[in-house]
């Protein structure tokens, strides 16, 4: 018996190259970064400075509101266009390989060679204006670029892709067996998605929306290069920026930090709070 314990602690050894790592890349700088937030710049001492700076100060405390302002009507559009296509193409049909490397294609491009795309498309001289103007449609351009919507247009591009990737596999392994069977016993499309479909991927639904919705929140280069970071855009990680790569105040940088880390916790646990008022459990349960 006693070798059994023994080999069973000697088993937790083997984590030890994957935990200190872990320990050194990211538990420490959390850890390091979170004592900063109580201290003032050139001093040691506790204080909460930092925090009454940030939430009575409008110039930091309004990012929580500009942030999300952005981030959640985009994550909602997302939701509706990804989920639209792939439970459009869901099992097997021809020419599906193609819309989803189309739909998931701007994933491998990155944020940079989005950004510069939306410029280039988008700009008053650009091609979607162009046409507009030249069918007759508007008169002026559209401003969609160095504002809000050159950010919102950004963080949905991406983000449809992220989703849509995640949903393809998920809508996959529904048995189609459980669509025909409803349909054979006089369940109309509506009804058979709502009640058969639907609540088998809600939980992976609500899922990959609360990680798309806080890895937006996140959101820099977009807010910099075809947003307007001194008012529309100004998100929490375009501030933190400033205090430590302008300002070099690495104290109310990561306070800036911690406060966008808290409100993603916040999000993630009100969307995981919705997720488990309904049924949670495998897609692929009766394939």
């Amino acid at each position: 018996m006693n070798r059994v314990v023994f080999a069973r602690k000697r088993d937790y050894l083997f984590f030890l190259p994957s935990l200190v790592p872990l320990l050194l890349l990211f538990v420490y700088p959390l850890l390091k970064g979170l004592v900063m937030t109580f201290q003032e710049t050139g001093s040691s001492g506790l204080t909460l400075h930092n925090y009454i700076e940030f939430f009575t100060n409008p110039r930091y405390y309004d990012t929580i509101f500009r942030t999300l302002y952005l981030v959640i009507p985009a994550t909602i559009i997302e939701l509706i266009i990804a989920f639209g296509i792939t439970y459009f193409i869901r099992g097997k049909m021809r020419g599906k390989g193609i819309i989803a490397g189309l739909t998931i294609f701007p994933l491998t491009l990155g944020s940079i060679i989005i950004d510069m795309g939306i410029i280039s498309f988008f700009k008053p001289t650009g091609w979607f204006n162009t046409v507009l103007i030249n069918i007759g449609l508007i008169d002026e351009p559209f401003k969609l670029v160095y504002n809000y919507w050159g950010t919102f247009l950004a963080l949905i591009i991406l983000g449809v892709a992220f989703m849509a990737s995640n949903f393809v596999g998920i809508m996959d392994y529904i048995d189609p067996n459980l669509e025909q069977a409803a349909r054979s016993l006089g369940a109309s499309r509506w009804i058979t998605f709502k009640r058969v479909y639907f609540p088998l991927i809600r939980s992976n639904v609500l899922t990959v929306f609360a990680l798309n919705l806080i890895m937006q929140i996140g959101v820099y280069s977009s807010a910099v290069i075809v947003g307007n970071p001194a008012s529309e855009t100004r998100t929490f990680v375009v501030v933190a920026f400033e205090e430590a790569m302008r300002n070099f105040n690495y104290n109310m940088a990561n306070t800036v930090a911690i406060v966008m880390g808290i409100t993603q916790i916040v999000i993630l646990g009100i969307v995981f709070a919705i997720r488990k008022r309904g049924y949670i459990g495998s897609a692929s349960t009766f394939k």
